[in-house]
Parts: C-alpha cells; sequence; structure tokens
C-alpha cells in the first residue's frame, strides 16, 4: 500500500513537471514576439503627426477596433494631409467633419489583410496563393455604400448589384450574391506594377495631374512612410485625405455634362427585390419598405454599379480579380452624344433610341465599354468589348478620372462603332432592312464578323423588307422550337408559312448572295460588266447597273438598283428592288439551256453528259456534283470544234476520221468508261472559278485514277482570260463571251481545247 501511494505521488510529480515544461513551450511559442510595434491606434497617437486621423477615428467609432485584434492595412492621412483635406472641404477641422464623413475617410483607408509595400502589388488568386508579381493594384476596403434610404423616387429603397446581371435569350434574371457587401476597392500605383504594365509616371499623372509619382501611390496621395509594422497590422502613411471613390453609375449621376449618356443607360436600369436585404435594412433602421437590387441589362459588358469586376460574357466570379482588373468606360459629353445620335440614326427621326431595335442600344453602350483598365499610354491599343479599338485620341478625354470599379474617359466625340460606321451599318441603322439586318447579326449566318472589318471592303446589295417579304420569307421568334426556327417561308401570298431548318439556310444563302467579296473596291461603280463572288459561294453578274443571279437567270429578269449608299467606311451598299433569288435546279438543267441558246459553244458537252451513265434525265443531275451548302464546283466546256478534235484524238468515241459524234449513245463499257473519265476530268471540285483574274491554283477534279488517285488542273486567272494546264501538259483558254455563266453554286465556262486526263 505504502509502495503504490509513493509509485502514485512520483507520477503525479513528473505530471506536474511536464505540465509545468509544457506551459513554458506554450507560452513561449505564442509570446509576443520581440519588437513588434503596438497596435495601430496607439502607434499613430505615439508618432505624433496624426492627431488630426485619430480623433476622426475616435467620431468614426474605430479607436477600439485600431486598438486591438485584426489584421489590416491602413493608409494613414497625416496632419498635412488633413490641413490640405479642411482646405479643400471648406471646413475649419475635425470638429466639423461628421460621423459618417469620418467613417468613410476611415474605412475606405482600411484594407483588409496587412500588406508591405512589395505585397500590394501581388495578385492572390483564392486560396492565397500569390501568382502574378506586379499585376494589383487595387485592394479591397472596409468600405461599402449598402442601402440607399432615399430610393430612386420609384423604389424607396435601393442598393447595387454585386454581380452583373444575367441575360439568356434577352430576359434579364439577378446574379446578387447575399452576404457580398459590394466593398469599393482603393487604387495604388507601386513601381512594381508600373513596370509589369509597361507605364510610366506620364499615365499616373493624366490621372492626378497635381499630384507627383514617387513610385508609391494610393489614389492621389503619395506615401511619405511605408511599411510601419503594427501589432495588428501594416501602417502607410500618406500625404493627402481619400474620400471613397464614386462608382461610374454614382459618377455620371453627380455629373449633368453625361446627364444624355446615363439617360440611355437608366433605360437598360434593372430591379428586383431582395428578402434578404430587406430584412437587414428592417433590422437596421425599422423600414419595412422592400429593398431593391439595381443592376443593368446582361446583355451590356457590366454592370456600371458592381464594385467587384467579372469578365464579361462568364457568370462565374473570381474572387480577388478586382485586385488586378478594371472595366473602362468612355462617356460622351452631352453635345457629343447628341451629335452622333443625329449621325446614326437619321432614318429613324433622330429619335431617342426609342423606336430603334435594342440592339442599337446595347451595341452603342458596349462600343464605350472596355473589359480592362485602359492606361493613357495604351489608348489606342486595348479592346472594347465589342472587339475594337477606339477611333478616339487621348486629346478626345476631357475628363479623365479613376472611379471605384473603372478608368473613366468623359470624351468630346463619340467612339464610332464598327457596326455603325461599316457597311453592315447601312442595314443596322435603316428600319426598312429589319430582316437583312437579323440575318446579319445571327452568328450562324457568319455575316457581322465578315461585315463589320473596317479593313476588309466589301459590297452589300441589300433588299428592303418589303422585297424579302414578298418571295415568302418572315422572322417570327414565336415559331422558334425544337425542330422550327424564326424563319418560315410560304410558297404563296395565301398559302401558311412553314418554319424549318432548310428555309433557315435559304434565308441566309439569299442575304448572303448579298454580301459581296470585292477587297479592292472593284464594285465602286456597276455601270460596266463584270462577275463577283458572295459570301453564300454563288456569284452575281452585273452589267450597266443591272444584276444577275442564278434565280433571275432561271426567270429571265434583271435586278434594278434603286439607291445607293457610299457612307461606310469599308464599302459601298446598293439598295435592289427584287430578291437575289437562288437556283434550285440542278447543273444539268442550265447546261442544256446553254446548249439550246448558244449550240456551236456548248452542243455537243451536253450531247455526251445527257446520254451518259452520270446523267440523270428527270432530275438533270450530273452525278458527283452535290448541291449541298459547302459544294462548289467549276464546269468547264469543250467548245463542238474541240469535242469533234477530243474523238479524232481518240478521247471520246464517234468517227474518229472526222470527229463527227456519234449517232447513238455508246453501249460498250471501254466506251462508256471514256466518256465518264472526259466528264469527271472537265469539272473541278469544290471550287467555283470565275474569269476574273482572281482565284488562281491546282484544282482537284472529280476524276479519280484506276488507283484512287486524285486528278488536277492547273489556272492561271487573268481579268478576261482563264488558261488552264491539264495532265498532259496540254494548255487551252475559254471562250470569254461564253463563260461565267451561273448555276447552282456552280459556274460554267465555255473552253476552245479539250482537257487530257492522261498523263
Amino acid at each position: 500500500m505504502t509502495r503504490l501511494f509513493t509509485s502514485s505521488c512520483c507520477f503525479l510529480f513528473f505530471l506536474a513537471v511536464l505540465s509545468g515544461c509544457q506551459k513554458k513551450e506554450f507560452d513561449a511559442f505564442y509570446e509576443r514576439p520581440a519588437g513588434l510595434g503596438d497596435p495601430i491606434y496607439q502607434q499613430l497617437e505615439a508618432r505624433g503627426n496624426f492627431k488630426h486621423l485619430t480623433a476622426v477615428i475616435d467620431k468614426a467609432g474605430y479607436k477600439d477596433i485600431l486598438s486591438k485584434t485584426g489584421w489590416w492595412t491602413f493608409f494613414a492621412p497625416n496632419d498635412a494631409a488633413f490641413e490640405r483635406f479642411f482646405k479643400d472641404q471648406n471646413i475649419k477641422g475635425t470638429a466639423e467633419i461628421s460621423d459618417s464623413m469620418a467613417t468613410s475617410i476611415v474605412k475606405y483607408a482600411l484594407v483588409y489583410n496587412a500588406y508591405r509595400e512589395d505585397q500590394l502589388s501581388n495578385y492572390q488568386m483564392a486560396g492565397g496563393a500569390e501568382t502574378g508579381v506586379g499585376f494589383a493594384f487595387k485592394r479591397k476596403t472596409a468600405y461599402y455604400d449598402w442601402v440607399q434610404q432615399k430610393g430612386d423616387g420609384v423604389r424607396a429603397k435601393v442598393i447595387a448589384t454585386n454581380r452583373n446581371v444575367q441575360s439568356v435569350r434577352g430576359v434579364n434574371t439577378s446574379a446578387y450574391v447575399d452576404g457580398d457587401n459590394n466593398n469599393k476597392y482603393i487604387p495604388y500605383f507601386t513601381t512594381a506594377f508600373m513596370s509589369t504594365g509597361g507605364m510610366s509616371a506620364g499615365d499616373y499623372n493624366v490621372f492626378y495631374p497635381g499630384s507627383t509619382y514617387n513610385g508609391f501611390n494610393v489614389a492621389a496621395a503619395a506615401v511619405v512612410n511605408m511599411d510601419i509594422s503594427a501589432e495588428n497590422g501594416m501602417i502607410h502613411e500618406v500625404d493627402r485625405v481619400t474620400l471613397p471613390l464614386k462608382s461610374i453609375d454614382q459618377y455620371i449621376t453627380t455629373n449633368a455634362n453625361y446627364s444624355e449618356f446615363k439617360a440611355l443607360l437608366d433605360s437598360l436600369k434593372f430591379y428586383v427585390s431582395n428578402a434578404y436585404q430587406t430584412h437587414r435594412n428592417f433590422v437596421a433602421t425599422g423600414s419595412s419598405d422592400s429593398v431593391y437590387v439595381k443592376g443593368y441589362n446582361g446583355l451590356l459588358a457590366y454592370s456600371i454599379n458592381n464594385e467587384n469586376y467579372q469578365q464579361p460574357g462568364v457568370n462565374s466570379y473570381l474572387a480577388n480579380e478586382s485586385q488586378k482588373s478594371s472595366w473602362t468606360i468612355m462617356a460622351p459629353t452631352n453635345e457629343a452624344f447628341r451629335a452622333y445620335r443625329k449621325k446614326i440614326l437619321a432614318k429613324y427621326g433622330n429619335s431617342f433610341f426609342k423606336s430603334t431595335p435594342p440592339s442599337i442600344v446595347i451595341d452603342f453602350i458596349n462600343s464605350h465599354m472596355w473589359p480592362i483598365a485602359l492606361w493613357p499610354s495604351k489608348f489606342a491599343q486595348g479592346q472594347n468589348y465589342l472587339l475594337e479599338t477606339t477611333t478616339l485620341s487621348l486629346d478626345n478625354a476631357v475628363d479623365k478620372q479613376i472611379l471605384s470599379n473603372a478608368v473613366f474617359y468623359g470624351v468630346n466625340q463619340a467612339h464610332s462603332s464598327n457596326v455603325f460606321r461599316t457597311v453592315y451599318g447601312v442595314p443596322y441603322l435603316d428600319p426598312t432592312t429589319n430582316l437583312t439586318l437579323l440575318a446579319y447579326a445571327d452568328g450562324g449566318s457568319g455575316v457581322k464578323i465578315y461585315t463589320t472589318q473596317p479593313g476588309v471592303r466589301q459590297t452589300l446589295l441589300v433588299m428592303p423588307d418589303a422585297v424579302v417579304t414578298a418571295a415568302g420569307y418572315r422572322y417570327n421568334e414565336g415559331s422558334i422550337g425544337t425542330t422550327t426556327t424564326a424563319w418560315g417561308y410560304r410558297t404563296s401570298p395565301t398559302a401558311s408559312y412553314s418554319h424549318n431548318q432548310i428555309y433557315r439556310d435559304n434565308a441566309f444563302r439569299l442575304f448572303k448572295t448579298g454580301v459581296l467579296l470585292t477587297p479592292t473596291g472593284e464594285l465602286s461603280s456597276l455601270s460596266g460588266s463584270g462577275i463577283v463572288e458572295s459570301q453564300s459561294g454563288d456569284y452575281v453578274r452585273y452589267r450597266n447597273g443591272k444584276i444577275q443571279t442564278s434565280g433571275t437567270v432561271d426567270t429571265g429578269t434583271d435586278i434594278n438598283i434603286t439607291k445607293t449608299d457610299a457612307t461606310s467606311i469599308n464599302g459601298i451598299v446598293y439598295y435592289v428592288d427584287a430578291p437575289l433569288a437562288f437556283t434550285d435546279k440542278n447543273v444539268g438543267q442550265h447546261l442544256q439551256n446553254l446548249a439550246t441558246s448558244d449550240p456551236t459553244r456548248f452542243s455537243s458537252f451536253y450531247w455526251f453528259v445527257s446520254t451518259s451513265s452520270l446523267y440523270n434525265a428527270t432530275t438533270k443531275a450530273i452525278s458527283g456534283m452535290n448541291t449541298g451548302i459547302d459544294n462548289k464546283y467549276t464546269l468547264l466546256v469543250p467548245d463542238n470544234a474541240a469535242i469533234t478534235q477530243a474523238i479524232k484524238d481518240g478521247l471520246l468515241p464517234g468517227t474518229k476520221a472526222t470527229g463527227a459524234l456519234p449517232t447513238a449513245a455508246p453501249t460498250s463499257e471501254a466506251q462508256k468508261d471514256m466518256v465518264r473519265k472526259f466528264i469527271l476530268y472537265h469539272i473541278i471540285n469544290g471550287e467555283s472559278v470565275a474569269v476574273d483574274g482572281k482565284k488562281a491554283d491546282n484544282y482537284l477534279t472529280l476524276l479519280q485514277t484506276e488507283s484512287g488517285d486524285n486528278t488536277l488542273l492547273n489556272i492561271l486567272n487573268q481579268p478576261s482570260n482563264l488558261i488552264i494546264t491539264d495532265r498532259a501538259g496540254r494548255t487551252t483558254q475559254v471562250n470569254f463571251s461564253s463563260s461565267n455563266q451561273l448555276s447552282n453554286r456552280t459556274l460554267i465556262h465555255s473552253i476552245s481545247n479539250y482537257l487530257n486526263y492522261n498523263k
């Protein structure tokens, strides 16, 4: 028993000693490090040159917070900074600073987490990883606006959105996130950031002409003493007081110079009531009024009151992205706005965008929005939301600001967007050509991306809506379904419209036939004659102001020009009085027509085609020549004299001595095969080559050898002649007056010699 007691005492003594050792180690580990400065507030008091600031901190109720725990970066204005502030604000001292202003000053100078100067330029990814050294120029502050208690005159309580509004098929939905206070960011400019971005003090002084850049500036303030370590963070002494910067929304609301641009933006405001913020506001104020989240149409690049940066068109949100990314907006002054509106809305009676398609408003505003920080030295380099560089210079910027959520330029001239200044803009800004616009704007047509390139010359043939509807087409969004489209067609004025993908493709082909590829501006006049390829793959012929398409060749009618618009920077637009119709007939039909109208050029070749195994006498189709959207061909037709020579040379059946055609269709397999090879070798597969001096290359034919190899023709293209070289090294030329015949995505030429497929 005694032994047990003794053993127990020894064990307890051992535990006590061990516990004491552990406590000493614990205390030593968590002991306040030697040399660590006092908390932020105490340090400001001790330094003696922050008397005004500590008084403001007291008034704001932040003494306790800054005297104890936390982990802050504090951009601390010294007494000299406040003396300047009092003078600028026309007040006598801190006693005249209201409680709300005091709170604003302190909270906007207070950044979450402690950063030395060399850390502030690091962009921090989610999870704390520091990537992008030298990329950051902003940090989130403790300041946020929260609910506007006076609302906007319609809604009693309003709060700014903290996420961009989302839009699906033109329907807006709020993406507001409860719990995110939409804190404002404070900008700063370090040597590392400026160097990484290739900028200089000149960029800084554009926005802060009254401040000197010293390598570490916070908004308009210079840091005069940095990296002051405190127990609860880091202090950087600055020489100016910075009030919370305005957002774009707040700035243009308070600046009458942009009232008309603001009115246009206001037409795109989007509100949705929020139960969470309504409850918070009730708890804080006792008001039972609903709180509405205010955002802007989701088709805009961004909501101008959102303090959090989001990449345009992306619903996901990247934490800390606002540290390195910023929007830019160019806001036209009222005079500039009115001048540009008068220019682009002339056909709408210079209305305030009210009678225009909504997309014109969206494009106008988006063309003034950049999803990047557009710094002065990069002014002409960055692309806006519509992927355009600005048509302005920095000299046009009469007002230059760094706002809480953007770089702001007030400009004395509106940016001239490509969607308005190119040939695309002519039907876009004309209420009589809305159907053309709908087709051009559809991504499936591919027209918009091509016609809005200012450096690519082109010509448009535009059909007014009356012409399109008379041709049987319409656009009706109510007809959109899983297997149907908005584009419909009816065969007669009394028939019902049908909506399907075929009619959509046909409509697109109709409109794209009017998009002519004229890179050298060759159609500045239609007074001469020629042939031009269109974006649809069809060709258009013109002569003395008259136009022919493959469809009008069928009907024997020409299209007339009713009006010319030469105001675009990249081409000319001609209005036409009839549909740019395309043929639905097969190539054999047009070859037959040519054999009748021009027998000396086409009849002998047509005889061999029509009697061959390749020909369908009912449909007039030639085997191998498909008429799908992506299929194009060139048919090279030896004239009668050339066919006679081919018979004499043994390349075709017939009377070899005289070159006379057979009296009946060949019946032997050898002769059938001879005809098949001859015909297929005279058809270029995959490309329509006009006699226009443009396309020249080695081209595949429809003929394959017995071993399965492709066969080629070489074409040298001259403005009024094609020189064609065959596999045997022989050359032939076109009969120009009988060439450039239009067919179904096919051109037919008469040639003066046959092509030999034998090497």
